[in-house]
């Protein structure tokens, strides 16, 4: 995770790197993350400030259903065509705080983490319309991303993080040699292990995750039990 947030800051092209940074710390899934449209998408009230003028952090907000405005138009893309509308999986439009920081677990102790300035939300405010009379990206790449894009961008910042050890590689077609597993749903589950490890209580996880029930999250529960089973020993040794 601190090789792949170090990579992301790194990217020159500003749509990578904002990339980069909201799939693994808003666990969006793929389909939500090409709609994200800004004057409507963020709760950001007073934009000369870097908070809400509630005093809240700013937040992703996520609606259940909406206009799509891929492509420029509103004209349902691919995604959308089946309700006429973007929707979300679940019907479970979500707000999403955008956090400032990150606690960077990469430690030897089960509980030890350090913890480590993101710039996620100042990222947010220069690049996206977060308020309807700015003036910048309404969506990522000025009119939306496909999937394929995310697809391609999270093996390039992946190869820069060279994380193909931990993620296995594998053929693309894009690419002249063989490049890390990754794809934008592996940063979903990199979001929902952070809240995780952070001991968040499963009824309000999934409330940040869009999960229908607890019980999808059991698959990460038990990766994080392996984590801290295998730091304990490392303490131990």
């Amino acid at each position: 995770m601190q090789a792949w947030v170090r990579a992301a800051k790194e990217q020159s092209d500003p749509a990578k790197q904002i990339t980069g940074l909201l799939l693994p710390f808003t666990g969006l899934r793929v389909d939500e993350f090409c709609h994200i449209h800004g004057p409507t998408w963020f709760s950001w009230i007073d934009a000369d400030t870097t908070e809400t003028n509630d005093g809240e952090p700013p937040k992703l907000k996520v609606p259940s259903r909406g206009t799509c405005h891929k492509d420029g138009t509103t004209t349902p893309c691919d995604n959308c065509e089946d309700e006429g509308e973007f929707t979300t999986k679940f019907d479970d439009g979500r707000d999403i705080p955008i956090t400032q920081t990150w606690n960077n677990f990469n430690r030897g102790g089960p509980n030890d983490f350090v913890t480590q300035d993101l710039g996620l939300r100042e990222l947010c405010k220069s690049y996206f319309a977060v308020t309807r009379d700015d003036i910048g990206n309404k969506m990522i790449r000025g009119d939306g991303l496909t999937e394929n894009t995310i697809n391609k961008w999270c093996k390039d910042i992946a190869v820069d993080a060279q994380i193909g050890l931990e993620r296995g590689l594998t053929e693309d077609a894009r690419f002249d040699e063989q490049v890390p597993d990754v794809f934008p749903h592996d940063m979903r589950g990199t979001f929902i292990m952070q809240l995780i490890r952070n001991n968040m209580q499963r009824t309000k996880l999934t409330k940040y995750t869009g999960h229908e029930h607890v019980s999808s999250l059991e698959p990460y529960e038990e990766r994080v039990a392996e984590e801290t089973h295998a730091r304990e020993f490392l303490d131990h040794i």
